[in-house]
């Protein structure tokens, strides 16, 4: 392995060295309803894991993120359901796996209405309940709901009240995330719990090609003090783009720190469950949209200063899947049976950091539909432990998708598949496929059986063989980005 890589591996130092720990985890208790706590999911738009400074490769000032991991838990492995934004968001609104919701697996589709929603089932508990920003989406609305009639799955949207003209930005949303906050707050019921969704179009493309002179002007990082992942090419553009992210990421984090500020003031903050992620990799090669780590792996800082003990670090696998079902159990609203997430409130309350719960050791995602076109086709599943990561791709990814010298084959007969597997402890930026390797095959096997048994308790059709739901979706995902999404319902 080059030095370099091994270099560039990251290093979790913001918080204290926490040592590993036996798996003794906490019971969680249903909170009485008078000190039901509320939540506030503050979700960003396109960013990996590492782009956040309390992991200890990035350069770049993300206070206020820094701060929630400091004041709950920093946690080390989280991972979105699918690195496309529709449904990673619809995983975390249904607590699902993405494969699980049917039509809501694609991107430019539709959430089905028969999957219970956090929101719906915290409004019907008696949650003051809303969003801004960006929520559930792109899509349609679901067959028989016209576009009149039709609410965002996130929830009742609080995006009335825009930025002043001067703090606009190109590229950039310019709904006031924390402005709608405040007036949903003043809106709520004297003595009522909330739910609210703070959805950041940042830091999303298209990027403003002078957005690297202001992450400049205001932190002094230059394109030149950027830190490149080892799988990008260095060139001067690619430092410039992504600069020109790491700009807007600056603002989505003082957004955060205007909405933790807003909560404090208002003497909500204790009580708070304060949720910070982001829903898929960043928009550059080999990352969004693709099964890699950098697609996947997404940054997650929670605190609660009522229960939680801070300055701790979770290394337990958690997937975007797990969200509602912690919500609803720390709120005391039972957990529907159709959600496969599984809580993780027993990691939130305990006093314990490193490894907690032995059962949370590996997580599998995947990805069905991304604007890929025939021939291409970027359908694919992962599995993830401590070390390895197996993907089994079920068409040809494009090739800005597909690293070379990675074994891709050019053609596939129908029902062929081609396997990668990855040593991210000696190869963190996922440059040797290990698939074919003899002395990985005992390994290859392992993670291949595990996943697919997962697979298989989840009835995920690429693995029963029904596919005809994601056949039919397929095409008209297909059909509707001929016609540029200018079709507003679904068929």
């Amino acid at each position: 392995m080059k030095k370099s890589v091994r270099a560039s591996l990251p290093v979790i130092s913001t918080l204290a060295a926490i040592a590993t720990v036996a798996p003794d985890i906490a019971q969680a208790a249903a909170p009485p309803p008078s000190s039901r706590p509320n939540v506030v999911i503050f979700i960003t738009d396109d960013e990996s894991w590492l782009e956040r400074s309390a992991y200890g490769w990035s350069n770049l000032p993300t206070p206020h993120f820094d701060r929630v991991a400091r004041k709950g838990a920093l946690f080390t492995r989280c991972y979105t359901s699918a690195p496309s934004c529709a449904p990673s968001r619809a995983s975390l609104l249904t607590g699902r796996n993405f494969w699980e919701l049917e039509q809501g697996a694609f991107i430019q589709a539709w959430l089905p209405k028969k999957f219970p929603l956090l929101p719906d089932l915290l409004a019907d508990a008696g949650y003051h309940t809303g969003y801004t920003g960006k929520g559930w989406g792109p899509g349609i609305p679901p067959p028989g709901v016209s576009k009149r009639d039709y609410r965002n799955p996130a929830g009742k949207a609080c995006n009335n009240i825009k930025r002043p003209k001067e703090e606009r930005s190109p590229g950039m949303s310019d709904f006031d995330y924390a402005a709608n906050f405040e007036a949903f707050l003043k809106k709520r019921p004297a003595g009522t719990p909330f739910y609210f969704w703070v959805g950041c179009v940042e830091p999303h493309h298209p990027i403003d090609p002078n957005n690297h002179k202001h992450l400049e002007t205001r932190h002094g990082i230059k394109p030149d003090d950027i830190k490149m992942p080892g799988f990008q090419t260095d060139k001067p553009e690619s430092r410039r783009e992504r600069a020109g992210i790491w700009h807007e990421l600056c603002r989505a984090d003082d957004d955060l720190g205007r909405i933790l500020d807003t909560l404090e003031q208002s003497g909500e903050l204790d009580n708070t469950i304060i949720i910070v992620t982001g829903d898929n990799g960043t928009a550059i090669p080999l990352s969004k949209a693709s099964p890699y780590d950098w697609g996947v792996h997404e940054p997650l800082a929670i605190m609660w200063p009522a229960r939680m003990k801070a300055a701790r670090r979770v290394d337990d696998f958690v997937n975007f899947a797990d969200f509602a079902p912690t919500i609803l159990e720390a709120a005391g609203v039972p957990v529907p049976e159709s959600m496969s997430g599984r809580s993780i409130l027993p990691l939130l309350l305990s006093e314990k950091s490193g490894r907690i719960d032995s059962t949370r050791s590996f997580t599998v995602t995947g990805l069905e539909w991304h604007g890929q076109m025939p021939p291409y086709n970027s359908a694919a599943r992962a599995i993830r432990d401590e070390r390895y990561q197996y993907i089994i791709n079920y068409g040809i990814r494009p090739p800005s998708a597909t690293p070379p010298n990675r074994g891709a084959p050019t053609s596939l007969k129908p029902g062929e598949t081609w396997e990668e597997l990855y040593d991210c402890e000696a190869d963190p930026w996922q440059q040797t496929n290990l698939a074919a390797s003899p002395a990985h095959a005992e390994t290859k096997a392992r993670l291949k059986k595990q996943m697919r048994d997962y697979q298989l308790k989840t009835r995920d059709p690429r693995a029963t063989g029904n596919m005809e739901i994601f056949n039919q979706t397929r095409a008209l995902v297909e059909t509707r980005k001929k016609n540029n999404y200018k079709d507003a319902h679904a068929p």
